[in-house]
């Protein structure tokens, strides 16, 4: 039976069952929550407003709310939503950084700031950076898993909506404050995070509403690395699998962040509503990076797990450099007005992310080609690797290469939207017609400059240009040596002449310099049609939405022999228009049962970089890489089946199962072609291109249980709380090129897991939370054994807080109490390609509520 087969039925024997028990008894009146005492800063009244938001919503969607003193129960959106079914996110640097919902893509994850799409600062993919937008800017955060016709196609993954708050969310002003220092273990490190809003209704009906909300933090991050080898085989005798490489990374990173919302509302009664809402944030990621790498060569076994070897190319050690410098602001003007029996609402809005990587260094130096030779021990996966003293004398390394870099990218979005919904009382019920259009506008570039120089005959050695020294990594058990001094190596070089065009490495800097620039204008424009029907216990939405999508592109095409500053000269074209039918529905068995169903179809547009027409020829090698400006999207038809029984609003279980069938999967390909370029024709190019795919699919099943036992259990246990959640998926692909098997999805894990123990009474505030997820595929190989996958990886995080009266609480946090690396392998779990150890972090703070 086919996984559809399955959803389809799973939906239709949950619907006879609810009918079943309808029909069988009267649905007892829903029994009232007992009243409960929750403190201010606590989340327990929060989670009975989402859970109520949620019971309430036509759609499947997971909440997360402010707590009564405007507070998320994280630092960053992504860590916010982590927790919800079936999403997870994607780290860096030990922070939540992307949306990952049911294991797909964060590309094809649509993330809106009030219901509007946000602009991405990145330059290769659709993604939208989650971690640079502080939780103490938000009022709730909503992750759509299905979606009526009203809303933007562009969402096979999900939606995340992120909501400001505004003066009219809150009963009373407010000021809300909020002050925490941290201790980062591995680097001895001092954070902080702090933030401020305010809120009041004035006028003389209160018909005015201000809400102006601020956020700084600032996180300095160390991090071990250890890089294994993303090429593993035969010694010499045959007899182990071994690594090509070993390589040291010694990571310092400061993360700095600033936000400001300041959301104005105009609500004269129930028949107008106007608004300004914006949301600014400012994100700055420095990071120093030290490397010390060897070439491993001769790999000879002398027993189970160790061996020698005798490298014929140099060690190396180099220092990198960057700064990132990130802005993303929304801004919105709308509102909704009554017009006869309906609604009116309009919206227009600008979204503007530019990011600047500026300045980008790295600076090399090498040893002698023969200095590396030594031992190795591959008993454990963290492998261990002896290459002899001479590695580690300064004087033994010369300048190799100097590496400049500026990188520039620039998003503009621009929204209109109009809907009118019109009440009825159709077919028996009660029906809401809707119908709406919008337009869009998207501007992306990308601009890099970049240089790479030769250095190598300055006479320049180590020794003179050390940074720090007696550097070790994993608490002592690696031995880095001596480190780079990049400011004064490449004041030195600069000083000599030696970064100057006739040092420069052609080839590479060519490369650098042009691949990566390009320029996408895309167009989107819409209209819809939906009826919500609610006759008895039923309540469905049918709806189709049309859009039509029109890009252009312009990037450059070049060979070893094009100039440097080379314009524009490959443009792209092209517009399609599809249909996208729905029909979103709910089954009320009673008051507090439930029965969702779904069928929705979804477009997942390609990312810029790859629909840029680039064209990059190398005559040396006889290869080329090419964007592809032909690619047709993505298109999604999913179906979803779910229950859902809540115990009033002390908590909710729940199960639903999902299935995705996805046309046109975009991959990189290679094959054997002639092109032309400038007149002149190239044949049998060995090119690599993104193409689309048949299809791929995604299968799963999510079950959910959250409960509040303020009932069930003896005072002070009245005060706990639990949660679990857990899916399980798979997915696979056709035609993956080269391979004849099926393989899974990009970022899909098999299992996810989040499991909660809260508690609130008598003051007090706690929460122990652990997030699991399996295994997944993140870089497809030729064949199963190359294929590298980011290893499964648990965290423990806990926060208690003590409110020490209605004003004033105080409160301790950790982050990744079990210490849990991140990892990646190739092939299998012993193949180590990397490893990344953060340490825990602590912080303790004051929050306060006006």
């Amino acid at each position: 039976m086919t996984s559809s087969k399955i959803a389809l039925l799973s939906a239709a024997s949950l619907l006879a069952v609810a009918s079943h028990a309808q029909a069988a008894a009267p649905a007892p009146a829903p029994a009232a929550d007992a009243p409960v005492v929750v403190t201010v800063f606590g989340q327990r009244a929060a989670e009975r407003e989402a859970l109520d938001q949620q019971h309430k919503s036509q759609t499947l969607k997971e909440v997360v709310t402010a707590n009564d003193a405007g507070k998320l129960p994280d630092q960053n959106v992504g860590e916010a939503v982590q927790r919800m079914p079936g999403v997870t996110v994607d780290d860096d640097q030990g922070e939540g950084r992307y949306v990952v919902i049911r294991g797909l893509d964060p590309a094809l994850a649509a993330v809106r700031i009030n219901g509007q799409d946000a602009a991405a600062p990145e330059t290769d993919t659709r993604e939208v950076k989650v971690d640079t937008i502080p939780s103490g800017l938000i009022g709730s955060i909503e992750v759509l898993k299905d979606q009526t016709a009203e809303y933007d196609a562009n969402a096979i993954a999900g939606a995340v909506n992120v909501k400001t708050m505004t003066a009219f969310d809150k009963k009373k002003p407010f000021v809300t404050a909020r002050y925490a220092a941290g201790h980062i273990d591995l680097d001895d490190k001092t954070s902080y995070d702090a933030d401020l809003s305010a809120g009041t209704r004035f006028g003389d009906h209160k018909q005015f509403g201000v809400v102006v909300a601020l956020n700084a933090s600032r996180r300095p991050q160390a991090s071990d690395n250890l890089q294994g080898s993303e090429h593993w085989g035969e010694d010499k005798t045959g007899a182990q699998i071994v690594p090509s490489d070993w390589k040291l990374r010694d990571y310092y990173v400061i993360r700095n962040r600033q936000g400001a919302a300041v959301n104005f509302d105009y609500k004269p009664n129930d028949d107008v509503h106007l608004y300004a809402h914006t949301l600014f944030s400012h994100f700055t990621d420095m990071e120093q990076r030290q490397q010390f790498g060897i070439k491993l060569a001769g790999q000879t076994a002398t027993g189970d797990d160790t061996g020698t070897f005798a490298s014929a190319k140099a060690a190396k050690r180099d220092a990198k450099y960057r700064f990132e410098d990130e802005h993303i602001s929304t801004v919105s003007f709308g509102g909704e007005v009554t017009v006869g029996q309906g609604k009116l609402d309009a919206d227009i809005t600008n979204s503007t992310a530019i990011k600047d990587d500026d300045p980008r260094y790295n600076f090399s130096y090498v040893s002698g080609k023969k200095d590396a030779k030594g031992t190795y021990d591959l008993s454990d996966v963290l492998f261990d690797v002896d290459p002899g003293g001479k590695v580690y004398d300064p004087s033994n390394y010369t300048a190799s290469e100097a590496e400049l870099e500026a990188d520039h990218y620039r998003e503009i979005l621009n929204q209109a939207s109009l809907n009118y919904s019109l009440p009825t009382s159709l077919w028996g019920g009660d029906t809401t017609f809707k119908f709406g259009a919008k337009y869009s506008k998207r501007h992306k570039r990308s601009d890099v400059n970049y240089k790479l120089y030769d250095v190598s005959h300055s006479g320049m050695t180590l020794s003179d240009y050390q940074s720090y020294t007696g550097a070790t990594l994993y608490n002592g058990r690696y031995d880095f040596g001596p480190t780079v001094d990049f400011i004064k190596s490449l004041d030195a070089a600069e000083a000599g002449g030696y970064l100057t065009d006739a040092n420069l490495e052609e080839p590479d800097t060519l490369v650098g310099e042009l691949a990566d620039d390009y320029d996408v204008t895309e167009t989107v424009s819409a209209g819809y049609a939906q009826a919500t029907i609610r006759n008895g216990n039923w309540t469905v939405t049918p709806g189709l939405r049309v859009e039509h999508t029109a890009n252009t592109s312009k990037a450059k095409a070049f060979d070893e022999d094009s100039s440097i500053d080379m314009p524009f000269n490959s443009f792209g074209k092209k517009d399609y228009t599809d249909l996208f039918p729905s029909v979103v529905g709910r089954y009320d068995v009673n008051s507090d049962t439930l029965v969702r169903f779904a069928a929705t179809t979804s477009i997942g547009r390609p990312n810029y970089v790859d629909l840029a027409p680039h064209v990059n020829i190398s005559k040396n090698d006889g290869s080329a890489e090419m964007g592809n400006p032909d690619l047709n999207p993505l298109k999604s038809v999913n179906l979803d089946a779910g229950f859902e029984h809540y115990f009033g609003k002390r908590g909710v279980i729940s199960v639903s199962a999902f299935y995705k069938d996805i046309q046109d999967p975009i991959f990189n390909t290679g094959y054997t072609g002639d092109l032309t370029l400038g007149g002149v024709t190239y044949t049998d190019l060995n090119v690599t291109q993104p193409k689309n795919l048949d299809k791929a699919t995604l299968a799963g099943v999510e079950f959910n249980l959250v409960y509040q036992f303020d009932d069930m259990l003896p005072a002070p246990l009245d005060g706990l709380g639990a949660s679990l959640n857990l899916t399980s998926q798979k997915s696979s692909t056709d035609g993956a090129p080269g391979r004849s098997d099926k393989v899974s999805l990009i970022y899909t894990s098999d299992l996810t897991v989040t499991a909660e123990l809260t508690y609130e009474k008598y003051n007090w505030t706690a929460r122990i939370a652990y997030s699991y997820r399996s295994k997944f595929l993140d870089t497809l190989g030729d064949d199963k054994s190359t294929d590298i996958y980011t290893a499964a990886r648990g965290r423990v995080d806990v926060k208690v807080g003590y409110e020490l009266n209605k004003t004033w609480q105080v409160f301790v946090q950790g982050k990744n109490l079990n210490d849990a690396p991140w990892r990646r392998y190739i092939g299998n779990a012993r193949q180590l390609v990397e490893n990344e150890a953060y340490g825990q972090t602590w912080a303790v703070g004051v929050a306060a509520k006006f």
